[in-house]
């Protein structure tokens, strides 16, 4: 584990070896606690790393951007947690990429949250493995995601969990209602992104079933809502940007992830210039810093 994981001036120095102006700061074990069934407790926890990622980040504000926890149980604890980390400083927050089985990000419960994170400017995270199960973990180390020896199906196929929230919120309606407000996957790589965007579009334009699904203003299309509110975050996915033009390259943030073991740190730079071979310049320059810049509002 080093230093930079939990000591801000050498969490700085680490940058400056991999040649990274600011870095937007997401939980490491706190990702995984989404895990913990009581609710009281989530958001105690959420509240604690809230303020410890803020005072991290204080010690080089310039360089350093926190990204609070939000727990959506309760919605009105949510939007005020909300308001408290846009006082703290923080540029974002996740909430569960997966939420209560009862409570699907279309369901109506969740006005009041959108509404506060627009007028806030506050985009919200959808980070990998902050599934609430609402189950009872039989140890601490089963907080993690854990699959069958020698079987990767399961690591393979996170975007699900997203792409099931990410329609929610489209064929909800909720970017229709709150045009500004930002929502992105975080973590998930980008491969799966473009079949997922026009497979949406199919759904409301040719298949069968389109006679029941939402038709929203304008004749907008699912990928309207996806190339104006939804951003996407990768670390080394070169397949997800040959296909940049059906994501959009206005929504692709790269991050290196560290200081974690697949971080592509201290080699971010030449790995970059692999995935983004085929680019043209203004490409690079805002996939590699300038959407993360804009989106989280950095000067």
């Amino acid at each position: 584990m080093r230093r930079g994981g939990y000591i801000p001036e050498e969490h700085v120095k680490d940058m400056d070896i991999d040649a990274v102006d600011v870095n937007i700061l997401y939980p490491t074990p706190g990702v995984a606690l989404y895990r913990v069934p009581n609710g009281e407790l989530l958001t105690a926890i959420c509240r604690t790393y809230n303020d410890w990622v803020a005072e991290f980040c204080t010690a080089i504000p310039t360089r350093l951007k926190g990204i609070g926890m939000l727990n959506t149980d309760g919605v009105p604890t949510a939007v005020k947690e909300l308001e408290r980390c846009a006082n703290l400083g923080l540029v974002g927050v996740m909430i569960p990429i997966r939420p209560l089985q009862d409570r699907p990000y279309d369901s109506p419960v969740y006005e009041s949250l959108w509404a506060a994170a627009q007028d806030l400017q506050i985009p919200l995270s959808l980070h990998t493995s902050t599934t609430r199960t609402g189950q009872l973990p039989p140890d601490v180390k089963s907080l993690f995601p854990s699959f069958p020896p020698g079987k990767g199906y399961g690591a393979s196929s996170m975007d699900s969990f997203v792409r099931e929230s990410l329609g929610d919120m489209i064929f909800g309606g909720v970017f229709e209602r709150y045009p500004n407000l930002k929502a992105g996957s975080v973590e998930v790589e980008l491969g799966w992104a473009p079949f997922f965007i026009r497979r949406m579009d199919y759904m409301c334009t040719q298949s069968p079933m389109r006679a029941t699904m939402k038709r929203f203003k304008g004749g907008a299309l699912p990928s309207d809502f996806v190339h104006r509110n939804v951003f996407f975050s990768f670390q080394e996915d070169d397949l997800g940007i040959r296909l940049r033009d059906v994501i959009g390259v206005d929504n692709l943030l790269w991050g290196n992830d560290y200081p974690h073991v697949e971080s592509t740190w201290p080699r971010s730079q030449q790995v970059l210039e692999q995935i983004l071979a085929g680019c043209n310049e203004e490409e690079k320059a805002k996939i590699s810093g300038g959407n993360a810049a804009r989106v989280y509002r950095l000067n």
